[in-house]
């Protein structure tokens, strides 16, 4: 029997201890640091009782807009709703990156994500309902370059559950904005805000000293309504041009939203002027 031991034991491979390995982990991108923010791009017509959403699939999945500023892309803003809770087509969160000049080829930056739980906070804090129309912001993480007339494309890349749809956002005909557009048709835009930041690095390039920055810098920046596209066939052009939004610089971006009470009164004052306008001779 001693002599069998010894035998097993020249033939047997020696014992390797295994050694666990370990995945890289992967790195989350952190959100731009920028001294200032500014609006770029912003279209705020809508179609009354018409919603779209994203998809995950090729030329279903993205919309356009075009740089007019150089910095770096900080967040976007939709205006829409929480989409329905149990549904065979819509999952509760999606997320994806920006690619430039083209949806599906471009050079691709950074990473973005929308859920269901986060549009209902954000309404909620609008004093709205997951079903009513509001503000949704849309962070971006990683470095986003914004270079003057480049266009800029939002891809959505995953939604969650396996569906198919994530969304209802509000959209525009009769391309108001054209330079830039949303999958659903040539001539549809998005209901949509962007804004560009630059860093301390960027600001010492220009050579703008903080003195400059804050005398740039408004008090607030409350968002104004959307306008139903009826009401802006009744407006004359200039109404339109003094009725939509002017680009304005924001302080450093906070994670805070603007309270359900600033907002309304923003609201109102803005719903108020544009009434008045329209309904003036009826009265």
């Amino acid at each position: 029997m001693e002599k069998n031991d010894e035998v097993k034991k020249q033939i047997s491979p020696p014992t390797v201890e295994k050694t666990e390995t370990l995945e890289p982990l992967s790195v989350e991108l952190s959100f731009p640091q920028v001294k200032v923010e500014e609006l770029d791009h912003s279209q705020e017509f809508f179609k009354e009782q018409h919603t779209t959403s994203f998809s995950y699939l090729p030329r279903k999945n993205w919309t356009s807009f075009t740089a007019s500023k150089d910095g770096l892309l900080t967040k976007i803003l939709l205006y829409g709703k929480a989409n329905l809770l149990e549904s065979p087509h819509y999952g509760l969160s999606m997320s994806g990156f920006v690619r430039a000049n083209k949806p599906d080829s471009g050079p691709k930056y950074g990473k973005w994500s929308l859920s269901r739980d986060e549009i209902v906070s954000q309404l909620a804090l609008q004093g709205l309902a997951p079903r009513q129309n509001g503000w949704l912001t849309i962070r971006i993480r990683g470095e986003v370059p914004q270079k003057k007339g480049t266009k800029y494309f939002l891809v959505c890349d995953q939604i969650t559950e396996n569906k198919s749809w994530f969304g209802e956002f509000a959209f525009a005909e009769e391309n108001p904005y054209e330079l830039g557009t949303h999958w659903l048709n040539p001539k549809h835009d998005l209901v949509m805000r962007t804004y560009v930041g630059k860093t301390e690095e960027q600001l010492k390039l220009l050579q703008i000293a903080d003195e400059d920055v804050k005398a740039i810098t408004p008090a607030s920046d409350l968002l104004p309504e959307p306008i139903a596209q009826n009401a802006r066939q009744m407006l004359g052009p200039s109404e339109i041009t003094n009725s939509l939004p002017q680009a304005t610089n924001t302080k450093e971006y906070s994670d805070k939203q603007t309270s359900p009470t600033s907002q309304e009164e923003g609201n109102q004052s803005g719903n108020k002027s544009m009434f008045d306008r329209l309904f003036r001779k009826k009265k």
